[in-house]
């Protein structure tokens, strides 16, 4: 009867921890809307709705995007910058390559000063 009690206390345990990490996570993700196709990093996005989540390494971040907020298309390394400027909305930044191909730059965070910006 005691292993029941203990194990009762893992599995609470257990699924309060994990619910706490999930409510971390949903606190760093934000929908981003791409009207181009562009590369983030080695992967090419097509225009659509996508969730962007990332992780904080002061500055750096890790990010990760999904497609219907569960299958994960690309990750990507990028760097937390501030900026005097507060963003109404969630922004694409796109640079422009000599031979057309379009980069995702920059994604702009609405509600706040901050961008999460990719080196090339």
């Amino acid at each position: 009867m005691k292993h029941h009690r203990h194990l009762k206390v893992l599995v609470l345990g257990s699924a309060v921890l994990l619910l706490a990490a999930v409510n971390v996570f949903a606190k760093n993700a934000k929908t981003f809307n791409l009207a181009y196709a562009g590369l983030l990093g080695s992967a090419r996005l097509e225009p659509g709705h996508y969730q962007i989540a990332w992780e904080a390494h002061s500055p750096q971040v890790t990010v990760t995007v999904a497609k219907n907020g569960k299958d994960i298309v690309a990750t990507a390394q990028g760097k937390m910058v501030e900026r005097s400027t507060k963003y109404q909305t969630n922004m694409v930044v796109y640079d422009t390559k000599p031979d057309g191909t379009q980069v995702i730059s920059e994604l702009r965070i609405g509600g706040t000063n901050k961008a999460i910006v990719f080196d090339e």
